[in-house]
């Protein structure tokens, strides 16, 4: 009898994100389109990146809302296109909405309409 261990590592995450007034975007850089699998991790990041950036600990400051609250979020996949970003009342990854949109400015007001 042959026994293996195969170890499944998840693909490096190579992205780039900022912030265009209230909404946040996010966008694919390895063309992989392995980022969408991935973007509970993406978002947690970039949310302790945005505590690091205000000095503000959400888990312990009892009234800090957590760091993505009240951003409409975008990710632009591998294809180019642009897909909203749902969230949860707790500011964590619910689903993606596809846009269908390749311009940036279409996809930026599509996202401000969603609920």
């Amino acid at each position: 009898m042959n026994a293996s261990i195969i170890t499944l590592t998840p693909t490096q995450l190579n992205f780039n994100w900022g912030t265009d007034g209230l909404v946040l975007w996010i966008e694919e850089l390895d063309g992989l389109d392995s980022l969408s699998g991935q973007i509970s991790e993406v978002m947690d990041r970039i949310a302790f990146a945005i505590e690091l950036q205000t000095g503000w600990d959400h888990r312990t400051d009892g009234n800090t809302l957590h760091p993505l609250y009240g951003y409409r979020l975008l990710l632009r996949d591998a294809s180019g296109r642009w897909n909203a970003i749902r969230t949860d009342e707790t500011g964590h990854f619910a689903g993606l909405t596809p846009l269908e949109e390749m311009d940036y400015e279409q996809a930026y007001d599509k996202v401000m309409w969603m609920e």
